[in-house]
């Protein structure tokens, strides 16, 4: 799933987060989950995308952590 389908289904979130992961690092590494997009939403919990694909890959999802207590911002 992607995030316009994220975004049509729940809405858009209340802040994001966007991080490197150690993939990055690894020469001539060309596929995708080079980076990661993390959306937080109030009262529901966060959602990870992995992204950063060499060849522009779309992100999709990679996990989902339900938190009914998530502040909804980066902490």
């Amino acid at each position: 799933m992607g995030m316009k389908e994220v975004t049509d289904l729940i809405g858009p979130p209340t802040d994001s987060n966007r991080y490197i992961t150690g993939k990055a690092f690894i020469p001539y590494y060309f596929g995708d989950d080079r980076a990661r997009v993390e959306w937080h939403y109030k009262g529901i919990g966060r959602i990870t995308f992995s992204a950063g694909g060499a060849f522009g890959q779309r992100a999709s999802v990679q996990w989902v952590e339900y938190d009914p207590n998530e502040i909804g911002y980066v902490r």
